[in-house]
């Protein structure tokens, strides 16, 4: 019975993956302008319908859904990939001044330009744009195809998880949310950013961690950190799981192996093993001196910014004498801007130490049933106090506040409070309009992590009083 609904279901799947190709296939002549021919918009849309299709034979195998429920949540993924195709084509200055640039030096250098440092992303993207360089199809359309596949793919890893710390019956709501929310809509496939590559990496740690199967969960980790600084906003929930023992030091060995082996293309390629390793150490060196915060809902947008044409104004410094009124943030010079920028970088530092000092000195009050808490806590409270912080960066709180939301249903407007906060921190460099004023939406995010702190330590107030006891709840 089990096995024919599966297969009925794989057929049906197939069946909506072909009318998809098909349907992708006419728009992307109509819509796409770097389209050619009809060969290159058969090719590109079999790309993406295979895309499709794949999460639809894995969303059959993982949940065994009804027939109805299939034919729902294919229409929806179907509708949210055509919401995707139709952004194809919105080109961004990213683009224009470093991905497309970074393509060429592959396309004439070939593999040996693993050897030196193409662009400032680590060596794993930039495999990717190598390929991207050899496919003779628009390499836009492939930069975002990388992130619409993981799109989907950190949709499924989010119904996995959901399943795990709500319930069954929050996996399905969790996988179309995921699918449809504004954030991961405009990051990928408008944006041709990759956010949702290391954040799926990242979901999977935390399942598999969830599910007791650490090595797992640190090479997974260990992807996730080879392909984006930004991992390390999970990295304090690794040092509660060391200090539960949930790690061990195989774990460890296995994280240093797996991020070694990502690097093997650029040593064969002669790339020195130092230079390899300390990628990132290049990459926040000498970049970004012009403000506090970019666009980033976070501590620094009540603080000023030298004059940009994304750049807001800070009204109530007009008060304050020897400002100019009538002008925006005259007082502020490039000179300064660096040494604000270290100024905050050491009480950012501070704050950190505190915080991680805090919890470390009440590790036992903080059990592994808290582990999504203390990653939503970390996933919103780093990039908040940091400076120089991108708007994308609250990308994994935007998806671990959906399952905290699934988790706890007296949270659930969480998501409208820090996936909107970040959708609307997106507008002003997608459209160069400020509808909000920046600092309400720094405040949503403020009031986000203040609930998510409050939550945490009545937990651990709970915990504390059950051991204070001696009783069975401890």
């Amino acid at each position: 019975m089990e096995d024919n609904r599966r297969r009925r279901g794989m057929l049906l799947a197939l069946g909506m993956t072909l009318a998809l190709f098909a349907v992708q296939a006419v728009l992307m002549r109509g819509w796409l302008s770097c389209i050619s021919g009809a060969g290159q918009a058969l090719a590109l849309s079999a790309l993406f319908a295979l895309v499709y299709g794949g999460t639809m034979a894995a969303f059959v195998c993982l949940e065994r859904p009804k027939t109805g429920t299939l034919v729902f949540t294919g229409v929806f993924a179907a509708v949210t990939m055509l919401a995707r195709v139709s952004m194809l084509d919105f080109v961004t200055a990213d683009y224009i001044s470093f991905l497309t640039k970074w393509v060429d030096m592959f396309r004439e250098g070939g593999f040996h330009m693993l050897a030196e440092n193409v662009g400032d992303y680590n060596l794993l993207y930039q495999y990717f744009l190598l390929l991207v360089s050899k496919v003779p199809l628009h390499d836009l359309y492939l930069i975002k195809l990388l992130t619409v596949l993981f799109d989907y793919l950190l949709a499924l890893a989010m119904m996995r998880a959901a399943g795990r710390f709500a319930g069954e019956k929050a996996a399905l709501p969790v996988f179309l949310t995921v699918m449809a929310l504004p954030t991961a809509l405009l990051d990928g496939a408008c944006w041709a950013q990759c956010d949702s590559v290391y954040v799926f990496f990242i979901v999977m740690s935390l399942y598999f961690l969830e599910t007791d199967r650490p090595m797992r969960s640190a090479i997974f980790l260990s992807v996730a950190f080879a392909f984006k600084l930004q991992t390390i906003f999970f990295f304090p929930v690794v040092l509660l799981g060391l200090i539960h023992k949930r790690y061990r030091l195989r774990d460890a060995l296995a994280f240093f192996a797996a991020y070694i082996v990502t690097m093997l293309p650029a040593l064969i390629a002669g790339r020195p093993f130092l230079d390899a390793l300390s990628v990132y150490a290049n990459q926040s060196m000498g970049q970004y001196y012009d403000r506090l915060s970019y666009n980033a809902p976070n501590l620094y947008l009540f603080f000023p910014m030298l004059e940009l044409a994304s750049s807001q104004e800070f009204t109530w410094m007009r008060y304050i004498d020897g400002i100019d009124g009538e002008g925006t943030n005259g007082f502020l010079n490039p000179d300064l801007m660096p040494d604000l920028q270290h100024a905050a970088l050491y009480a950012c530092v501070i704050l950190v130490l505190i915080a991680v000092l805090y919890w470390l000195l009440h590790w036992r009050e903080i059990t592994p049933d808290m582990t999504l808490e203390f990653a939503l806590f970390f996933a919103i409270f780093l990039p908040f106090v940091m400076p120089k912080i991108h708007e994308r960066y609250f990308y994994l709180a935007d998806m671990l506040s959906i399952l905290y939301a699934a988790r706890h249903p007296r949270r659930r407007f969480m998501p409208l409070l820090v996936a909107g906060a970040s959708l609307m921190c997106y507008v002003p460099y997608l459209t160069r309009q400020r509808p909000v004023d920046e600092r309400v939406l720094a405040l949503m995010m403020l009031a986000a992590l203040v609930i998510v702190s409050r939550d945490l330590l009545a937990r651990m107030r709970e915990h504390r009083a059950a051991l204070a006891k001696g009783g069975e709840a401890a």
